[in-house]
């Protein structure tokens, strides 16, 4: 046998590169990169596998509608035991229904709702709870896309004592219309417990990895909302937050019931105040002057200073002249003293008419004034200190009697709006995108979230700072990382100061001329911070996406820190392309790397593998099959992507999990011909599944059915779609560094393989070919095993001759695929 010789194994780990990369050899990750990575993924180690499948967990939620209750009938109490508290009549299909205002007199309760649905009571939603004194409204919902016909209501309870009910109000929804896209949120609750959140129009639908759990009306959350809606997850709270809605928190009422959830408004205790612009109450700055002396004085001089402006002394005028007067035997004309002091205050740089002294009462010894600033002067407060300069036998004493202010207006109201969203940030709660000051932020007071009264003085009190720059901004995020981190649709700002207090101003110091993504939190990745650019035209097109992901990178001197946002996506620049959500994910296994996933408008999703010390920024494409659209993605406190797929006028929420490679996948039981029924699948979708170890298919689904056409114990049931990679192509680069692009030929592929089932092999422009894997020595009454091994391909499978040839690994059928190097033969 001769020896053939192949360029050297490539690693595959820099991901795929954009077309405009094709022969730029002097890149130094060319041979590690490739075409096309759609599908697969760079492993950190060396080579690429296939990317995982989802599982289905559900369907959007559609629009609810009111569903008419006729003849409501609240029965009368007292109540004890188990018993029926009310009754309604409807006509048509149900998806919800809610039950407002609940209270009871006494003990406590739980309420469970049910429709009659085929004439059996059908449980809705609950058990929820309620005690006495707080009256409660739940929302009792059927999972989305299940409503059912029904009939009528009603409401059983179970009381602890006797007790009577009041205030019931009860109306029902269903479903109509198409589904808004919806909004993703994840909450750990304390007893660990993984919930991800789907928002849509007028309600929030609770999933865990085992299906649905419950919902939560959201009345004033409004389709035009969902885009720009802000979120806050922590313990049992869920805050929701838009600039025109008022914020909204939802409550998990009882630990573990995680079906009973609660509904009210975010309580802020106080907002913060600011001067907006308006017309303002304002109050005068009051201080009085208490002048004393000794009988023995002579003359007597005041001198006043008012915020460190001081005027001249003044000295005591006598009656009829008004020459300075010697307090005995002479009689002081007081009210021309006090003229003469407000003259004096009068003429400071600062001051102006609006400043009035009085005369007050006296008595021997003692002489009172007051002085007022009112005017232009009033609603602020002034510090006032007074001197007696010519003698020791007489002094004088301002104190304050009413301290001036202006009633300004809260920043946040339904006039002004509301903040567009919140993150914690050195246990203090910091609100972000306020319409009414776009460049400013509210930090609550330390260890109180909903407490922004910024009239505190302590170092732990409220605080609203705004960003000192010569331009219009909005602070679209903000992240604590190694320093606070301010995200605005312009620029980057950190800020250095260690500790935030009240009393030391935040110093803003710019990073980065480039602004943010809104709706794309800045993440962190092997401990540095990344972000998603804005669109170039700025704020007001950023529904079109983001066009960079850059790096939040430290630059440290012998006396300065400061940080530098460099971007990641050149090289991958056609897929970080028109982004508009970001979530983060870290390594779940050795084989894995720290992940930026990234949706674009178009409905395409973007991985980004980050591994900084070997200089890896590897970026792939999950396919959606079927040509799904994601429309949304978070994910969850289990370190799971979840995702919002549109497909074909057919909506789904899937689990993305490595373990599978189908996608939109549900398990199933076929019965003792094969057949599988009760699929939620549209007819003529293209299924496959894998049953006992065996992968059938493709099938077609009609009426949610499908057919193995044999008896299996199990299957697992779903779409697929081809993975495909390619490698960069193959140009001679001669000793003297030469390109030279020329027709050329891929004669030999050496794919090392490990632990796959399935691949396919094509290169010089023709159609890839199915690879046998099969061995004499594999079981004939058991799937095959997987396979782990170095494959050599070449002879009739890889024939042709193109300019820039290219070796193409994909796959005919579902099965399990990792590639851990390959190398080629080449004739150039």
């Amino acid at each position: 046998m001769v020896a053939r010789p192949a360029a050297p194994m490539r690693s595959c780990n820099a991901g795929e590169f954009t077309p405009e990369a094709k022969g730029r050899v002097d890149i130094k990750q060319y041979y590690s990169a490739g075409l096309a990575f759609k599908g697969v993924e760079p492993v950190p180690q060396s080579g690429f596998r296939r990317m995982g499948g989802s599982r289905r967990v559900g369907e959007w939620r559609r629009p609810l509608a009111d569903r008419a209750i006729t003849a409501p009938a609240p029965a009368a109490g007292p109540f004890v035991g188990t018993q029926t508290i009310w009754t309604g009549t409807v006509a048509g299909t149900v998806a919800a229904v809610l039950a407002s205002g609940l209270a009871i007199d006494a003990g406590t309760a739980s309420f469970t709702i049910k429709a009659l649905v085929a004439g059996v009571w059908t449980t809705i939603g609950g058990p929820f709870a309620v005690k006495a004194g707080t009256p409660a409204t739940r929302l009792a919902a059927f999972a989305p896309g299940q409503q059912k016909a029904a009939t009528s209501l009603r409401i059983d309870a179970t009381f602890s004592i006797a007790a009577n009910v009041t205030g019931l109000a009860v109306s029902a929804f269903f479903e109509n219309g198409t589904p808004e896209r919806p909004r993703y949120v994840e909450l750990t609750t304390d007893q660990g417990d993984s919930l991800s959140c789907f928002v849509t129009a007028g309600i929030a639908d609770f999933f865990t990895a085992e299906g649905f759990k419950g919902s939560a009306r959201l009345a004033t959350v409004t389709a035009a909302m969902l885009p720009d809606l802000g979120f806050y997850s922590e313990a049992s709270t869920i805050g929701i937050f838009h600039d025109q809605l008022e914020t909204v928190r939802l409550f998990l009422m009882t630990p573990g019931q995680l079906h009973d959830w609660r509904q009210d408004l975010w309580p802020y205790d106080p907002v913060p105040s600011a001067d907006l612009g308006g017309d303002y109450p304002k109050t005068d700055d009051k201080w009085d002057l208490s002048l004393r002396w000794e009988d023995s004085v002579e003359y007597v001089a005041v001198s006043i200073t008012v915020d460190g402006e001081t005027t001249p002394a003044i000295f005591v005028p006598r009656t009829g002249d008004g020459a300075p007067a010697e307090i005995n035997p002479d009689t002081p004309d007081w009210p021309l003293f006090a003229t003469q002091l407000q003259t004096a205050l009068r003429a400071l740089p600062t001051m102006s008419p609006g400043v009035t002294v009085v005369a007050g009462n006296g008595f021997g010894g003692f002489k009172n004034f007051t002085i007022t600033f009112g005017g232009d002067l009033s609603g602020e407060e002034y510090q006032v200190s007074a001197i007696v300069p010519n003698t020791a036998k007489a002094s004088v004493l301002p104190y304050h009697t009413q301290i001036g202010k202006t009633e300004n207006e809260p920043v946040f109201s339904a006039a002004r709006g509301w903040p567009g969203g919140a993150i914690l940030v050195q246990d203090r709660m910091d609100y972000y995108r306020l319409p009414a000051v776009t460049g400013a932020k509210a930090m609550s007071r330390v260890g109180e979230y909903f407490d922004l009264n910024i009239e505190g003085t302590t170092d732990a009190a409220a605080r609203l700072d705004k960003l000192r720059s010569q331009t219009s901004e909005t602070i679209l995020h903000v992240k604590e990382a190694n320093y606070m981190f301010v995200f605005t649709d312009i620029a980057l700002y950190f800020v250095p100061n260690r500790t935030i207090e009240r009393n030391t101003p935040l110093n803003f110091v710019p990073a980065s001329e480039i602004g943010a993504q809104p709706n794309c939190r800045p993440f962190t990745l092997e401990g540095e911070v990344y972000y998603v650019a804005i669109n170039p035209e700025g704020l007001a097109f950023a529904v079109n996406g983001g066009k960079q992901v850059l790096r939040v990178s430290e630059t440290v001197t012998s006396s300065t820190t400061n940080f530098n946002a460099d971007p990641v996506s050149l090289l991958a620049s056609h897929l970080a392309d028109n982004i508009i959500r970001s979530a983060n994910q870290k390594p779940a296994t050795d084989l894995d790397a720290s992940k930026g996933w990234l949706m674009r408008t178009d409905g395409r999703l973007i991985a980004c593998q980050m591994i900084r010390n070997q200089d890896i920024n590897g970026y792939c494409e999950w396919l959606s099959a079927a040509g799904g659209l994601v429309r949304e993605i978070g994910i969850d406190g289990k370190n799971r992507l979840w995702l919002a797929v549109e497909r074909a006028g057919h909506t789904s929420f899937e689990r993305y999990d490595t373990s599978i490679y189908l996608q939109d996948a549900v398990d199933a039981v076929p019965d003792l011909g094969g057949v599988i029924t009760g699929l939620p699948y549209e007819d003529g979708a293209e299924l496959w599944a894998k049953a006992d170890g065996y992968v059938l298919g493709p099938f077609v689904c009609v009426g949610g059915s499908i057919s193995l056409g044999d008896a299996y114990a199990a299957a697992l049931v779903g779409r697929w779609i081809a993975p495909r990679f390619e490698t960069m192509p193959q140009v001679l680069v001669t000793g003297g560094d030469e390109v030279i692009r020329r027709p050329g030929r891929i004669h030999t592929l050496y794919v090392d393989i490990a632990d796959s089932d399935s691949i396919a092999v094509g290169a010089n422009g023709q159609d890839p070919v199915e690879i046998e894997l099969h061995e004499t020595s594999d079981p004939v009454d058991a799937p095959m095993p997987l396979k782990t091994k170095m494959l050599t391909i070449g002879g009739d499978v890889l024939v042709g001759m193109v300019t820039d040839t290219t070796a193409v690994i994909t796959q005919k059928r579902p099965g399990e695929l990792r590639v851990r190097q390959i190398a080629m033969g080449t004739k150039l």
